[in-house]
């Protein structure tokens, strides 16, 4: 991992969901989330291992995780992983839509609008409850670079 742009405990009694965070920028970034202090939690589709691998390294590192799968195209997932954070967490300090794709065979036509602008819509109004005055959102997207 790179330099940490946050400072340890800079973000001490904050709770943070990044979508699509058991690889890549969402991993690097849920990571330097709990170095700061924050309660993190891990977004996976189809990477439960990488999850919970990195689940266990922000814990046995002293920090606080959790690691939540939900598919963003599913709404009932959706419901679902907002009830988890919502027991685990109460509210939400800090959501970044992250997760992206489409590129993937067999998906539909349209797969690749329904992840990367549909499913983010739709995830930010299911977590909206969670979120108050203060909390932050940021929406990461680079899917529009394939084309």
């Amino acid at each position: 991992m790179t330099h940490n742009p946050l400072t340890p405990g800079q973000l001490a009694g904050k709770t943070a969901f990044v979508s699509g965070s058991s690889r890549g920028i969402g991993a690097a970034t849920i990571g330097y989330f709990a170095e700061a202090g924050a309660r993190v939690a891990i977004n996976y589709r189809n990477k439960e291992a990488r999850a919970i691998k990195l689940r266990d390294g922000i814990v046995a590192n002293g920090g606080s995780a959790i690691a939540v799968g939900a598919d963003l195209t599913d709404y009932e997932t959706i419901a679902a992983l907002r009830d988890t954070l919502a027991a685990e967490f109460g509210s939400l300090d800090i959501l970044v839509l992250n997760a992206s794709g489409g590129m993937e065979a067999g998906m539909g036509d349209d797969y690749a609008m329904r992840l990367n602008r549909d499913a983010q819509v739709n995830l930010l109004q299911t977590l909206r409850p969670l979120l108050h005055e203060g909390s932050r959102v940021v929406f990461v997207t680079s899917h529009q670079a394939h084309f």
